[in-house]
């Protein structure tokens, strides 16, 4: 999905933006009508061919590959299942008590959000948002209301 970002800041190797609610909006009917606006600040990397400063406008898009789905069962289920099964197993086959076990466990998910964060920052380019040009000020975006979020 292609998000429209107003920069805020712009750092090092990196860019904070206000993500604007322009991707869902824009086929509503009351678009621009309504009183929810939908923006939230996200730091996105710099990217290198591009000149970007303040107050500028980006699009960028997530990677195809990482629904929502996936990206719950990475960061919930599987940690869950390791908490869940792993103590179930510990409790049932060996002699380990129950708190032990569920400490057990726990270190596990533990040690599997570690993998986690090792692999994603080995494979950066593949999960992170990436940008896809710098862009005019959207038209159907009302400006004055979005403020920056600090």
């Amino acid at each position: 999905m292609i998000e429209t970002a107003r920069v805020v800041k712009v750092e090092k190797n990196s860019i904070v933006v206000n993500v604007t609610g322009t991707s869902a909006c824009s086929s509503c009917a009351m678009s621009g009508h309504c009183a929810f606006t939908s923006s939230s600040k996200t730091i996105l990397p710099k990217p290198k061919d591009v000149e970007i400063k303040e107050g500028d406008y980006v699009e960028f898009e997530t990677p195809k590959h990482l629904s929502a789905t996936k990206v719950s069962v990475l960061l919930y289920g599987i940690p869950l299942i390791i908490i869940i099964g792993g103590t179930m197993v510990l409790v049932a086959f060996t002699k380990i008590g129950n708190l032990e076990s569920l400490g057990l466990s726990v270190l596990g998910a533990g040690i599997y959000y570690w993998i986690l964060n090792w692999y994603t920052k080995k494979h950066e380019d593949k999960y992170s948002p990436y940008h896809v040009r710098k862009i005019e000020p959207p038209e159907n975006i009302n400006i004055e209301r979005l403020g920056d979020l600090k």
